[in-house]
């Protein structure tokens, strides 16, 4: 059984949705995988389109969904479901969530008979920590105090994030878990799109939550004094109103030469056909636990531009893309810049060298093997 805020058909989280999706299909092949989550999206009040809420939906074999409609969002749902279906392994998205996180982990303990795994998805990356940091400290201080994952696996996607979790967290037990994304194509076809285009303008593309984690007000600020026609769209919402005044004063500062277009959120169709539009993915947040949008920039064999603190490494050794400090406007600049200047040909280069890393990650992890070991052990 797995807990999740958020699931398929939703999009509005980004990539965690798109894994926790992948995940659950994979481990249908050889379990009954059951998915507890909301009937809406992301920050947003409306109902999933041809769902019955607080029903079992069938996916494909092996996998069903219930979407709990807000009226039956309660402590006596989230209890009946984990004591009527006495799942053998409970897996739970994500760490803050009263009803999809915290409630289904003490039903677990209470029930003592169900092995328990939760999936940190970055959340105590000191970046996250930042927002609403008072609930976090002090639940994170009654998780210690209580030993609330004594008995629980969590999951991390790099041996960073298992140091994070450590440090938070103290002597709990981690497993390395890759996070699923998207298969690449690996006949991807590079004569889909120019470089530059016929306009001659680099194009830019954001894709993430306009928040301060992502960091998208210091690529509007080294983007104002580059003297070049560049497009730069932003796909991702603002949840903010402080932060995205912030964003639109600064956007409104840039000069002439800059291009902008706000998308908003996109389904995961449209951002892929995205890709066929634009040059460089930019995203130098300043944390990552994997980055769905930077492996899916790699898959569609675009290179990228991303902050040094993310699991993506050797970025410009492999031609896939260029590491800065986060809070640095001159490497943001620079790195900009350095693509601007690229030839068709030399950009086929980082095409490639963008793929390969994708098609490389693929091949370095046998998701089932290891999956299928974390659980059955």
């Amino acid at each position: 059984m797995i807990f999740t805020d958020w699931y398929a058909p939703g999009y509005r989280a980004g990539g965690p949705i798109q894994s926790v999706y992948n995940l659950a299909k994979l481990l249908s092949k050889n379990f009954n995988v059951k998915v507890v989550t909301r009937n809406t999206d992301y920050s947003s009040a409306e109902i999933y389109a041809e769902i019955i809420p607080d029903l079992w939906t069938k996916h494909s074999p092996n996998h069903e969904v219930i979407y709990l409609s807000a009226s039956n969002l309660k402590f006596k749902t989230i209890k009946n479901l984990c004591k009527t279906h006495q799942a053998d392994i409970m897996l739970i998205n994500g760490l803050f969530s009263f009803y999809f996180s915290i409630l289904p982990l003490f039903f677990a303990n209470y029930l003592g008979n169900t092995r328990t795994f939760v999936a940190v998805r970055g959340m105590l990356h000191q970046s996250a920590l930042n927002v609403k940091p008072l609930k976090k400290q002090l639940f994170l201080a009654f998780a210690r105090g209580f030993g609330l994952y004594r008995t629980t696996t969590l999951l991390s996607t790099s041996s960073f994030e298992k140091d994070e979790i450590t440090k938070t967290l103290g002597r709990v037990k981690v497993v390395s878990a890759p996070n699923i994304p998207i298969i690449p194509n690996e006949n991807f076809d590079f004569d889909i799109k120019k470089f530059k285009s016929e306009s001659g303008q680099l194009r830019l593309l954001f894709l993430g939550r306009i928040s301060p984690e992502k960091n998208p007000v210091m690529v509007l600020k080294a983007l104002k004094d580059i003297n070049l026609n560049i497009k730069i769209s932003f796909a991702g919402a603002g949840l903010d109103s402080a932060y995205q005044n912030i964003f639109d004063t600064a956007m409104r500062d840039l000069p002439n030469n800059i291009e902008v277009n706000c998308l908003n959120e996109l389904p995961h169709q449209e951002i892929l056909n995205l890709f066929k539009q634009i040059d460089v993915m930019i995203l130098p947040s300043h944390g990552e636990n994997f980055g769905h949008a930077i492996f899916e920039s790699l898959a569609n064999a675009t290179p990228v531009i991303i902050s040094n603190n993310t699991p993506w490494k050797n970025m410009m050794l492999e031609k896939a893309g260029l590491e800065v400090n986060s809070n640095s406007l001159d490497e943001i600049s620079n790195a900009i810049q350095y693509f601007n200047n690229l030839s068709q040909l030399e950009y086929r280069e980082w095409q490639i060298g963008s793929l390969n890393m994708a098609l490389s990650y693929m091949d370095k992890n046998d998701f089932e093997k290891i999956y299928s070991t974390i659980f059955n052990v």
